[in-house]
């Protein structure tokens, strides 16, 4: 990258600093486009980006074998430190024949859950020794944020070993109590099935999986989750009904009986959260958090799962929290308007009694 075009990506990056933007945008023909609070602004006040420019930013931040990976499947995500100071996940790809990049910026420290806003009850799955635990939300919804929480809430509490096997590889951890592996699907292994397949034969007590998008993953990772391990994982669903759904979607129509026993025996809780635009700037987090009881694995087992939404409502007491109450008590703190909130509502009538109360 020559020294004019390094100096205007540093300048791109400030101007994201100083707006605290999520997410970064760069495509022949726009100005560079920043997400802030959820919200794109395009940089109108800068000049519009060329083929030569994203040709040589692309091959600046490319090793030969991302190049290669690139040329052959025309798209390729991975992370990266740009100077040993911000580090992104970078997707690069092609539109309209011409390279284009969008590129999220990872936080340099790990929040807390309680940083992050999350329910208390979300940092009990720190504790457990087994089972399986699944965070979902929406694309951008800080899901990895919340993983990345547990983990290190972990590796600060407990003597474990910690395997990850991640796509990419987002956050960097430093062994603490545990020793944590982290291994790239890519680059340190072939697949996610082949190193879960690997896995299942080494001593390890918990393992975070950060996809679970195809039959021989959803399969490992049950298994793992019988095993007597804590297996952690994110999908991109955008609540936990329809989480629980797509699990059991990845098994043909003949084997759903025995994943919906599996899954019932071994799920331990489900996040599914997303981020909703903060009164006074920024963003918050709202979830919805399953804690499996008796009714809970019974209906999981009868394939009756649409009924989930209904015991989230009524199990309060037991650690439950259903989304239109996660909104209903921001809306009763001041965090959040609304309109924003009846957007998001599951059950936008529900919503409004308990906003009445």
């Amino acid at each position: 990258m020559q020294a004019s075009e390094k100096i205007f990506i540093d300048k791109i990056l400030a101007i994201g600093a100083e707006y605290r933007a999520s997410d970064f945008h760069l495509s022949v023909g726009n100005p560079p486009i920043l997400r802030v609070d959820g919200k794109l602004i395009p940089l109108v006040s800068e000049p519009l980006l060329t083929v030569d420019f994203m040709k040589n930013f692309v091959s600046s931040i490319l090793d030969k074998d991302q190049q290669a990976i690139l040329e052959k499947e025309k798209e390729i995500v991975f992370a990266y430190t740009m100077e040993n100071k911000a580090r992104f996940k970078i997707g690069i790809f092609y539109q309209k024949g011409n390279l284009a990049a969008s590129l999220r910026l990872i936080a340099n420290q790990i929040k807390s859950l309680k940083e992050l806003g999350l329910p208390a009850i979300v940092e009990k799955f720190a504790e457990l020794e087994k089972g399986l635990v699944i965070l979902s939300g929406p694309f951008g919804s800080g899901r990895t944020a919340t993983l990345g929480a547990l983990l290190n809430t972990i590796n600060r509490n407990r003597a474990e070993h910690i395997i990850t096997i991640e796509k990419p590889i987002e956050y960097v951890y430093l062994n603490n109590k545990s020793i944590i592996e982290q291994r790239e699907v890519g680059k340190d292994t072939m697949s996610f099935e082949q190193a879960l397949v690997t896995a299942a034969h080494e001593d390890f007590d918990v393992i975070y999986v950060s996809e679970v998008e195809s039959l021989p993953v959803a399969e490992n990772v049950l298994n793992a989750a019988e095993s007597s391990r804590l297996v952690l994982t994110t999908m991109n669903t955008d609540s936990v009904l329809r989480t629980l759904e797509k699990i059991i979607s990845f098994f043909p129509d003949q084997r759903q009986a025995e994943a919906r026993d599996q899954l019932a025996s071994v799920i331990e809780g489900v996040v599914s959260q997303r981020l909703l635009p903060r009164v006074g700037g920024g963003r918050i987090a709202v979830a919805e958090v399953l804690i499996p009881n008796d009714a809970v694995r019974s209906v999981i087992r009868e394939g009756a799962i649409y009924q989930i939404n209904n015991i989230l409502q009524t199990s309060r007491e037991e650690g439950m929290i259903s989304l239109d109450r996660s909104l209903a008590e921001l809306l009763r703190t001041g965090e959040i308007l609304a309109d924003d909130a009846l957007a998001n509502a599951v059950d936008k009538q529900s919503l409004r009694l308990m906003m009445r109360r």
